[in-house]
């Protein structure tokens, strides 16, 4: 065989190979999402290129894949504004011109005790990529209306059955660096009781809580049903059925379930709850969400369905609620409490059904995205902290415009792997609009003082921009005025 026949039989070799993969891979992945719709908004400004010029060469963590062997996650690599948010390596967004910063009203708090000395002379931030919003627009909120608004952005978890005045907590809610607070029946650390005792007892502690702050809170638990619920029948609580058991009977009688539950919840002054989930029973031994009964089903219409319904009965009784874990966790082989699930070789594009639904139906406000890793849709990151899957798939192909939470960044998942400032950074940078600590993992207790101080320096060094900051109050904002009681 000549060189010019063995050159052409390659040449054929390659475009066959390449055709069978644009089948299977990420463009298949657009093709099935769709144009995005028409209402979709913009993805928020990218990240400012800050200090942050070289990887952050911290141990690589083992990603848990199911299997016998793992491999170590690439070290981490700041995403910069000029590497645009990919599926695999097709651009899913165009480059979207800086919207203008919102006009967000000012509420009227003091500036956080301390303050001072979070807002040292920062160092000369690199100037903004070609196309980012000004780091320090003359126009951007002032640093008092800043500080609250970063505090919004915040949720954390506690230990006790009250909180005392002298608990640093109490003066981080006084202050407004706090917008939200997570509460738990049980500690992971010691088995032990956490926050919630009886019914008598949590609505003193949610009435106090929101006294202390100058604005409602939200106040959250996960209250799924069956195996995940924070409310149990044991303390004296009502209670509610399994996923898995709510998805074989109606979607009527899913939302007369998840109304019931909503209406305890309001009555003991919950005003969120950290359900439904919206994952596909893929894997029944997945020890996260199969083995657990969390799924409502196989089927992704089906538990579109009953998600919804789910959401609509929590809605109906005042409480908010999020689809969760996104893209999805129901095929993975591990737990992200412990190690990072690999689900790159098990994910499926129709695990994407519930939330493209959800978009379509302007329901649920609100997303918790999972600590999932896929190397086919950022093959760096993990969901929750990755802009190609929050801001890109979620919010632009999706057209997702609500609020935005991670999984709790004290979850092995991310806690192993990456420190708490590079787990906020990373978070807000990705497009989450609340971040949480719900200080009940093995990592170490995280306060509302620390990320608060974390997201004002990096704001102050023009790593984050204050119209990023903005634009996630006034989703926060608008989600509050619904569930939370804000005028």
């Amino acid at each position: 065989m000549n060189m010019r026949a063995a050159l052409l039989l390659l040449s054929l070799c390659c475009a066959v190979a390449s055709a069978a993969y644009a089948a299977a891979g990420p463009e298949s992945l657009q093709e099935f999402l769709g144009a995005p719709p028409a209402s979709a908004p913009k993805p928020d400004p990218m990240p400012a290129k800050g200090p942050f010029k070289e990887p952050l060469r911290r141990s690589a963590p083992f990603i848990d894949t199911g299997e016998e062997t793992q491999r170590p996650m690439r070290p981490v690599r700041p995403f910069g504004h000029d590497d645009p948010p990919v599926y695999g390596s097709t651009p899913a967004v165009p480059g979207p011109k800086a919207p203008t910063p919102p006009v967000v009203p000012a509420p009227q708090v003091a500036a956080p005790r301390g303050a001072a000395s979070t807002q040292q002379k920062a160092p000369q931030a690199a100037q903004p990529q070609k196309g980012a919003p000004p780091a320090a627009a003359s126009s951007g909120p002032k640093q008092a209306d800043l500080a609250f608004m970063i505090g919004q952005m915040i949720m954390v978890g506690f230990s006790g059955f009250d909180l005392p005045d002298n608990n640093p907590l109490a003066e981080s809610l006084r202050a407004g660096r706090a917008g939200g607070i997570i509460l738990f029946d049980r500690s992971v650390r010691t088995g032990g009781p956490k926050n919630i005792e009886s019914p008598a007892q949590l609505r003193m502690l949610t009435a106090r809580l929101q006294r202390l702050a100058p604005r409602p809170l939200f106040i959250a638990v996960d209250q799924e049903g069956g195996r995940v619920q924070r409310l149990k029948p044991e303390r004296g609580f009502e209670g509610g059925p399994a996923a898995a058991a709510l998805g074989r009977g109606s979607p009527e009688n899913t939302r007369l379930a998840a109304r019931r539950m909503g209406l305890e919840m309001a009555a003991l002054g919950i005003n969120f709850d950290f359900a439904p989930v919206a994952d596909l029973n893929r894997n029944p031994l997945s020890p996260a969400v199969g083995a657990l009964q969390r799924s409502f089903g196989a089927d992704p219409h089906q538990v579109a369905t009953h998600a919804l319904a789910f959401s609509d009965g929590l809605a109906q009784a005042g409480v908010a609620s999020c689809l969760k874990h996104f893209p999805g966790h129901g095929s993975a082989g591990a737990d992200s409490h412990a190690a990072l699930p690999d689900i790159t070789a098990s994910w499926r594009q129709d695990e994407l059904v519930p939330y493209r639904e959800a978009v379509e139906r302007k329901r649920p406000a609100a997303v918790m995205a999972g600590h999932l890793f896929h190397r086919g849709l950022d093959a760096l990151y993990p969901a929750s902290l990755s802009v190609r899957i929050l801001a890109g798939l979620l919010r632009g192909k999706l057209g997702f415009a609500g609020v935005i939470l991670t999984d709790d960044l004290q979850m092995g998942a991310v806690a192993n792997a990456y420190s708490v400032e590079e787990r906020v950074r990373l978070a807000v940078e990705a497009g989450a609009d609340i971040v949480i600590f719900g200080n009940n993992c093995h990592a170490p207790d995280v306060t509302a003082d620390e990320i608060h101080g974390i997201l004002l320096r990096l704001v102050n060094r023009g790593v984050i921009s204050k119209t990023r900051i903005a634009l996630s109050y006034e989703r926060i904002s608008l989600l509050k005025r619904q569930f939370a009681g804000w005028k």
